[in-house]
C-alpha cells in the first residue's frame, strides 16, 4: 500500500478521541452490543478472491484524502488485500487533523479531490461541509451495503434521501464516567445517580485527599463535554427542545435545565473538586493520575480503562456511569463520526464501488476491528462480526434504560452548535472564574449559531 503523508503528522491519541468525541464519535440508537439484527453481505464484496477480483481494474491507482486518525493501521490489511486482489494500488494520502478541513474544501472547490475522501459527518454535515453532494459525491442509494449500517448512522450519511456516505465507526459509551470501582468499594461509595449524590461523593472522596473529578480544562476540549453529553437531559426536560432549537424557535439563553448544569459545574470547580487548578492542567498525566490514585473519576471513553491498566499496572478495577449533572440519566447516543465519501468527479468510479463493497464484507469488518486497538466493537448490522467487548462495557450498558438511548448528545443533535465547541468551552471558563454569568454563555451560543446560520443561508434565521 502507498501512504502518501502529506505533511509530519504531529496528532496523538487524545487529538484523534478530540475528533472524535467532539464531533462525536459514535453509538447507535439503543447503544447495545445486541443492536445487530441480521447479518447483511454487500452486493459487490465477496469473500472469495478470485470471484471478487473478476472485475478488470488491473493498473489502476485509487487514492483515498483522509484526516489523521481516521483510518489508521487499522485498514491496513484491509487496503493491502484489496490491491492484491483486484492488482491496483490504493494512494492513501492522510493530511494532520489541523489541516485537513482546509485541504479538502481547497479540493473539492478546484476540482481536484481524491477519488475518496472522509469527512467527520453528523446529521447536518453534509450539507454544512459538503454544501453540494450531489456535485461532488457518488450516489450509493442502492448499493447493496446501505443495511449494512444502522438506521441512527445513516442519519449521517444521507441527504435529500439520497445515500452518500458509508459510516464505519464504533458503539462504546463515548465520554462517560470512568471510576475506580476498587476505591469506591474501599470507601464503601455507591455509583452517583444525580447530581446531590455526586456532591456528597465528591466530598467524601476529597476529604481523602484525592481529586474527585479529573477534568483537564488546559486541553480545550473536554470540559465542554460535561454539558454537551447529556443531551438528553435537556429533551426530557422541556419535549421538542432539539426540533426547536433546529428551527430556531428556541434559545439555549434563560433555558432552565441548561443554567442548572452550569451551575453545577460551577459549584464543583468552586469547591475543588476537579482538582486545584483543573482550567491549567491538561489530560498528558491522566493514566498516570488514575494509577498512582491521584484522581477517582474523569470523563473518558469506555476504552480508557485498558489504557490505565496497560500504562499503569494497577491492579485496580474500573468501571462507568452517566453523567450525573443535572441529574442526568441519557445515555450519550451520538450518531456521528468519521465517514466516507466517493468524488463524483473520479476517472476510476466502479474502482471506488468496488471499494466501498470490499470493506463492508465480514472479512474486511473483522480486520478493521481486530487491528483497532483502541476500540473493541463496530456499529454495523452483521451478525458474523465477533465483537470485543469489554467486560466493563457490557455491565456499564445493562444499566442503562433502553428508552434513554434515542437521544443524540447536543453538539450532533443541533444545528451549528459543534462549531463553537471551543468557543463554549471558553466561555465556560470564564464563567466559573466569574467573569461572566451562566447565561451570558448560553447567549453566546444563540449568537454564534445565528452567524452560522447566517452565513448557510438558513431561512429558519431569516
Amino acid at each position: 500500500m502507498k501512504k502518501k503523508m502529506i505533511s509530519a503528522l504531529l496528532c496523538t491519541a487524545m487529538v484523534v478521541s478530540m475528533v472524535a468525541g467532539c464531533s462525536g464519535g459514535g453509538n447507535s440508537d439503543g447503544g447495545s452490543q445486541d443492536s445487530a439484527e441480521e447479518s447483511t453481505e454487500s452486493d459487490g464484496g465477496s469473500e472469495d478472491g478470485e470471484d471478487a477480483g473478476s472485475a478488470d481494474f488491473a493498473g489502476e491507482e485509487l487514492s483515498i484524502l483522509v484526516s489523521a486518525g481516521w483510518m489508521d493501521n487499522r485498514y491496513d490489511d484491509t487496503i493491502a488485500r484489496f490491491e492484491e486482489t483486484y492488482d491496483v494500488t490504493v494512494d492513501l494520502q492522510t493530511i494532520p487533523a489541523d489541516q485537513y478541513s482546509d485541504i479538502l474544501q481547497s479540493k473539492l472547490s478546484t476540482d481536484s479531490c481524491a477519488d475518496i475522501f472522509w469527512i467527520q459527518s453528523n446529521p447536518f454535515a453534509i450539507s454544512s461541509v459538503i454544501v453540494d453532494p450531489e456535485k461532488y459525491c457518488i450516489d450509493f442509494s442502492d448499493a447493496g451495503w446501505k443495511d449494512t449500517m444502522p438506521e441512527a448512522r445513516l442519519s449521517s450519511c444521507e441527504y435529500d434521501g439520497k445515500l452518500y456516505g458509508l459510516q464505519i465507526w464504533h458503539n462504546s459509551p463515548e465520554y462517560v464516567m470512568v471510576y475506580n470501582k476498587t476505591l469506591f468499594e474501599e470507601l464503601k461509595l455507591e455509583i452517583p445517580t444525580t447530581y446531590d449524590e455526586m456532591l456528597k461523593v465528591c466530598e467524601t472522596i476529597a476529604a481523602e485527599d484525592i481529586t474527585p473529578w479529573f477534568l483537564p480544562g488546559a486541553d480545550g476540549w473536554q470540559h465542554q463535554l460535561a454539558f454537551f453529553q447529556i443531551g438528553g437531559v435537556y429533551e426530557e426536560a422541556e419535549p421538542g427542545l432539539y426540533d426547536a432549537l433546529n428551527d430556531n424557535t428556541a434559545t439555549f439563553a434563560d433555558n432552565e435545565k441548561m443554567l442548572e448544569v452550569l451551575g453545577q459545574f460551577k459549584e464543583l470547580s468552586d469547591k475543588g473538586y476537579f482538582g486545584e487548578d483543573w482550567i491549567g492542567t491538561d489530560s498528558a498525566n491522566m493514566a498516570n493520575e488514575f494509577g498512582d490514585r491521584n484522581c477517582a473519576m474523569a470523563m473518558a471513553n469506555s476504552s480508557y480503562i485498558k489504557q490505565i491498566q496497560e500504562e499503569t499496572g494497577t491492579e485496580d478495577e474500573f468501571g462507568l456511569f452517566l453523567i450525573p449533572l443535572g441529574d442526568n440519566s441519557s445515555f450519550p447516543t451520538n450518531p456521528a463520526g468519521p465517514t466516507m465519501f466517493g468524488y463524483k468527479g473520479t476517472e476510476h468510479e466502479e474502482l471506488v464501488k468496488t471499494f466501498f463493497d470490499f470493506v463492508t464484507t465480514t472479512e474486511s469488518l473483522q480486520e478493521i476491528l481486530d487491528n483497532s486497538p483502541a476500540y473493541t466493537n463496530l456499529d454495523v448490522n452483521d451478525d458474523g462480526l465477533e465483537q470485543h467487548w469489554l467486560p466493563e462495557e457490557e455491565e456499564f450498558m445493562a444499566t442503562v434504560d433502553k428508552d434513554k438511548m434515542g437521544t443524540a448528545v447536543l453538539q450532533t443533535g443541533t444545528k451549528y452548535t459543534n462549531d463553537y465547541w471551543g468557543d463554549f468551552g471558553a466561555d465556560m471558563i470564564s464563567f466559573c472564574q466569574d467573569q461572566s454569568e451562566a447565561n451570558d454563555v448560553l447567549k453566546n451560543m444563540d449568537s454564534n449559531r445565528a452567524e452560522a446560520a447566517k452565513i448557510a443561508g438558513d431561512s429558519a434565521w431569516e
